[in-house]
């Protein structure tokens, strides 16, 4: 089953869980290990001058095995997983992981390098101390040392607590009368174990160096160019082989290419697809991409007018009808607007110009049907749909913004309110007229008598 397979297997299982009408049992995929890989490790066995090993995480420690090796991944078991052993050691030593010796019995090649990595941990000098070593198989399967720790045991003394050391008041009194001296507090030793973690280096059998990582890279990238070839090549073989059948079918039916072609085109055209298929199922059927390219190339050289015929024809009455529409609709408003309050704003000019746009496009419209009209079916359009939709943006984009043309803004309300006050201001005046001046003779009038003398 290939990559596609897959992927339509799948989708059709998924679809079944998401219909009510399919019932599908719970199921789980787990990745499966197919050989026993064991850890081993160097120096003297267990027991001897008080080393040991103590396993995590259900390893097998099966009979007959060395002590200084047990089996971390059996048969069978799940991955990602992660494990753990944990040995007594000082100094540098060497951790190895390689395929169990049963693993032959399974179906492991004969032969073939079993060691899969050799891990070298650095330990301090000195007294030893309990390593712990966790070991992971990922989620590929491949075996990786994800950590190593080491667990030193500390004792720190704590003061007890105030109510497990009193005693009776008399009673410390009476000891301290007698003794002579301090009562000496007491105190725990609590221990506490302290995790260090160790640097370690990893080495394979197989790391390749950058020229053979270079070269499979290129290999790589050759046989994914290879595949991706067949893959254009038959998306091509297929789609000259649809064109045919398709082709075949309508140039012979009266309701789908035959009224848009002559008799010699079609003669030609049903000549030329009995051909191309001849040649698909014979010579051309291991045939490369390009070559299946050219002859759907020239195929269409012969059907793509006859199609283009069709399609214009179909679409052609729906696109003239768009354009009377648009016509009509501006020649409408220009002939009502005319004399309007809401378009006075519009110049003779303006108008002008939109009423000799409409008429050039209404006589282009005329002329072109009528010549559209001499033609047959089978001969090239007089007029394209793409011509006709040329014209209605023509005439929006000439009519449309004199249409849309906004009225100019009013003045602002202070300046007509300024212009209102000087006007009333000099009214005022006018009637009014200026107040009148003093003469000598009211100066006379107005002025005291003199005293008479004595």
């Amino acid at each position: 089953m290939n990559a596609d397979e897959a992927v339509a297997r799948g989708a059709a299982l998924q679809s079944a869980i998401l219909s009510p009408r399919f019932k599908v049992l719970p199921y789980e995929i787990s990745e499966y290990q197919p050989f026993p890989v064991k850890i081993a490790w160097d120096g003297e066995a267990a027991g001897t001058n008080d080393r040991g090993v103590e396993v995590e995480g259900e390893a097998d420690g099966s009979d007959g095995m060395p002590s200084n090796s047990v089996v971390m991944f059996d048969r069978g078991s799940n991955f990602p997983v992660t494990r753990r052993v944990t040995l007594r050691r000082a100094g540098q030593f060497v951790v190895t992981a390689s395929y169990d010796e049963s693993a032959a019995k399974f179906g492991y090649p004969a032969g073939v390098l079993t060691e899969i990595a050799t891990f070298r941990i650095s330990a301090p000098e000195g007294d030893e101390n309990k390593i712990r070593v966790n070991v992971k198989q990922d989620i590929h399967g491949t075996v990786n040392m994800s950590s190593v720790q080491m667990l030193v045991e500390e004792t720190e003394e704590e003061k007890a607590a105030e109510g497990d050391a009193k005693t009776e008041e008399t009673s410390e009194e009476a000891k301290k009368e007698e003794g002579g001296g301090k009562a000496e507090e007491t105190k725990e030793k609590k221990k506490k174990t302290k995790k260090i973690f160790l640097e370690f280096t990893e080495s394979r059998p197989i790391e390749m160096t950058k020229a053979e990582k270079e070269k499979y890279f290129e290999s790589e990238v050759a046989m994914s160019n290879a595949d991706r070839i067949v893959k254009e090549t038959a998306d091509m073989r297929n789609e000259l082989e649809s064109y045919i059948y398709d082709m075949r079918d309508k140039i012979i039916s009266e309701s789908h290419l035959a009224p848009y072609a002559s008799e010699e085109e079609r003669t030609k055209f049903s000549s030329a697809l009995e051909t191309s298929e001849n040649w698909l199922y014979e010579d051309g059927f291991d045939a490369n991409k390009s070559a299946f390219a050219d002859k759907l190339v020239e195929l269409k050289k012969i059907g793509g007018p006859i199609e283009f015929r069709q399609s214009e024809s179909k679409a052609r009455p729906q696109a003239v009808s768009n354009l009377q529409r648009t016509q009509e609709k501006y020649m409408n408003w220009l002939n009502t607007s005319e004399g309007e309050e809401a378009y006075a704003h519009i110049t003779y000019d303006e108008r002008t110009k939109c009423y000799d746009k409409c008429d050039q496009v209404s006589s282009w419209m005329y002329d072109m049907l009528d010549k559209q009209g001499a033609l047959s079916q089978s001969s090239d359009p007089a007029v394209t749909v793409a011509q006709i939709n040329a014209k209605i943006k023509e005439l929006n984009d000439t009519v449309s913004p004199v249409m849309h043309k906004p009225k100019p803004k009013p003045k602002p309300k202070k300046e007509e309110k300024k212009e209102e006050a000087k006007a009333e201001g000099g009214e005022k005046k006018e009637e009014g007229g200026p107040e009148p001046m003093d003469t000598d003779e009211k100066k006379k009038e107005d002025a005291p008598e003199p005293m008479a003398e004595g």
